[in-house]
């Protein structure tokens, strides 16, 4: 007899990729990434910014930071539903002027990192 977590893991597979975002410094990193968290298919959100970017960080004079993180995502194709995850993360609904996560400027996937998870 087939089992019910057998059908769904057929169906859904975890992946994990490594992805780079920049961040507004007048907006909390740790709310940016609560937020990212919140997006459909997403999982985990892990940051896992070096300490030699961090001090890169703090010398910028342009408002931003940057920040690498690892996310966890649930997918039947994955590099499509990429492309979803960094839409729906960066755009709003149709006419409004604001980001769907404010402070968000930019979001880039490492799609070299991207492999299955168990």
């Amino acid at each position: 007899m087939i089992k019910l977590k057998d059908i769904l893991l057929e169906v859904t597979q975890l992946y994990k990729v490594d992805a780079f975002i920049v961040v507004d410094d007048s907006y909390n990193v740790t709310d940016v990434l609560n937020n990212l968290r919140a997006v459909r298919r997403i999982t985990t959100v892990n940051n896992n910014t070096p300490l030699d970017i961090e001090e890169k960080n703090k010398e910028r004079t342009d408002n931003k930071s940057l920040h690498t993180l690892s996310l966890k995502f649930m997918s039947t194709d994955p590099k499509e539903d990429l492309k979803n995850i960094k839409l729906t993360s960066l755009r709003s609904k149709e006419g409004d002027p604001n980001p769907r996560i404010p402070g968000l400027l930019q979001l880039k996937f490492k799609p070299e990192t991207l492999t299955k998870t168990s």
